[in-house]
């Protein structure tokens, strides 16, 4: 008889947390899924949280890496269960997720920022507006415990002192709010490939694992792949779930569903779903997809300092007298020394840097579901901020007498965003102002697939005011707004 359940979320990245969290924090008797497992970290070691799995590093740098590659044309590779990185190739733009307790918190740069337009949340569904969501924002950067690095401070590589006196470049900007705890920080090991001392700041630490001490069921290494409709109440939703550690199939019902597993997988899961012919015709689905205008550049600027150390991110920077758009931050090979390289280029790594752009894109992508896998439909010629992003990319190398290198043709994301979207009709996008999936009670969406519009900016803060505010409404009304 398969397990009964009042609450399930899926995924527990930046939406998920979130919701489980306030949720249990309220009373609510909620379970959560992740495929991935509990990294094992120094805030997780001092909790005692068992069957941790070791972030990418030395021998086991490439075996912990990968979780799954996967492609349109039948690619699939699964690499390892236990793997940081979920890679979706496609020609018109490749996805990259990550996989694991406490989600894109171990693999994202620590910038917690509001979007580009201060009225991003103004005008797509009513019961949703800027006003309404800022108090959600603060909540979230006050749980991260945000700030931004100070001139003087002596944090290594942060631009607003690197920076100072450029003549071609300026980091007189405002500075991203750092999800990083600066106090007796190593300023070593906080990349991408995650943070083993948890001086960045993840969610299995911030949201989860107090959420278990109130209650919280977290199952990882459980995978969700598919959600059927029952016609029954109050047991609406049965859900396949592949147990990787026990190697099986099963299936759990529950009152409600959450889907936060990530814009790539949620809307795997709601494609797979609608073919299966078990969620209507969800006319919206696919639609107001973004990449967040994506572009990262290798800066071969053979600087004199160790660029490895610092924070996750450096900071902002712009060509002098060019504005403050689009939006640049500077990185080192930060995590390098867990990397299994040869010496010599190690070394020579250390004085490099990569440049990570976003923007605002149009959103104008589209996804769609051929033969059990996810396709791509994406223009950069629709979004005129991928050329401005390219062009000052190029104005950089060119001013400062640099190599810069990226990709010009081929994108590809590390913040998927939309496909779900928040909007006023099912023919717009999928879910209304409360999250719910149109005309399916006790179905919702709170992650970055129900994303409006690109913010221009990391979208982490803005996924978990996404989060908060479809809580509130699980909360006080239920279903409706």
């Amino acid at each position: 008889m398969a397990e009964r359940l009042a609450t399930l979320v899926i995924g527990s990245g930046f939406g998920g947390s979130v919701v489980a969290h306030r949720l249990t924090a309220a009373g609510e008797r909620v379970t959560l899924l992740e495929r991935g497992p509990w990294r094992d970290t120094q805030p997780m070691r001092r909790r005692g949280l068992p069957d941790r799995r070791p972030l990418p590093a030395g021998a086991g740098f490439c075996h912990h890496l990968l979780y799954r590659l996967s492609g349109p044309a039948g690619l699939r590779l699964p690499a390892s269960n236990s793997g940081l990185f979920d890679i979706h190739y496609d020609p018109a733009m490749s996805l990259i997720c990550s996989s694991g307790v406490g989600g894109g918190s171990h693999v994202y740069s620590a910038m917690n920022t509001r979007p580009a337009r201060s009225d991003y949340w103004d005008g797509h569904a009513d019961g949703v507006d800027a006003a309404s969501m800022e108090p959600h924002y603060d909540w979230m950067l006050g749980v991260m415990g945000a700030r931004a690095p100070a001139t003087g401070e002596g944090v290594p590589g942060f631009t607003g002192d690197d920076l100072r006196d450029h003549p071609q470049l300026t980091a007189e900007l405002d500075q991203p709010p750092l999800g990083f705890d600066f106090d007796g920080a190593r300023f070593r090991d906080n990349s991408y490939f995650g943070s083993p001392t948890g001086e960045k700041r993840t969610l299995d630490d911030l949201l989860l694992a107090p959420a278990l001490e109130q209650g919280l069921d977290l199952r990882a290494h459980q995978e969700v792949r598919g959600i059927a409709t029952t016609g029954e109440t109050p047991y609406r939703y049965r859900v396949q779930v592949h147990d990787h550690e026990r190697k099986r199939m099963h299936y759990l019902l529950a009152e409600r569903v959450v889907l936060a597993a990530g814009t790539l997988n949620t809307l795997k899961l709601l494609f797979a779903s609608r073919a299966a012919g078990e969620l209507g015709a969800l006319p919206g689905l696919g639609l107001g997809f973004s990449g967040n205008g994506d572009q990262v550049a290798l800066w071969w600027c053979h600087d004199e300092a160790d660029l490895s150390a610092g924070t996750p991110t450096h900071g902002r920077l712009a060509l002098r007298g060019a504005g403050d758009e689009p939006y640049i931050t500077r990185f080192g090979f930060n995590g390098i020394d867990r990397m299994p390289l040869p010496e010599p280029l190690r070394r020579k790594l250390r004085h490099q840097a990569i440049l990570v752009c976003m923007g605002e894109d149009g959103a104008h992508g589209r996804l769609d579901w051929h033969r059990g896998r996810l396709r791509v439909a994406y223009d950069p010629a629709r979004n005129p901020v991928l050329g401005q992003i390219n062009k000052t990319l190029k104005a950089i190398g060119q001013g400062t007498n640099t190599s810069v290198r990226f990709l010009r043709r081929r994108p590809f994301t590390v913040h998927p965003l939309g496909g779900a979207r928040l909007a006023s009709t099912p023919e717009e996008g999928v879910v209304d102002a409360c999250g719910r999936i149109f005309g399916h009670d006790g179905l919702h969406v709170a992650d970055a697939a129900a994303l409006p519009a690109a913010p221009g900016r990391p979208p982490s803060m803005t996924i978990s005011a996404w989060a908060a505010h479809v809580s509130d409404h699980l909360l006080t009304t239920g279903e409706t707004p």
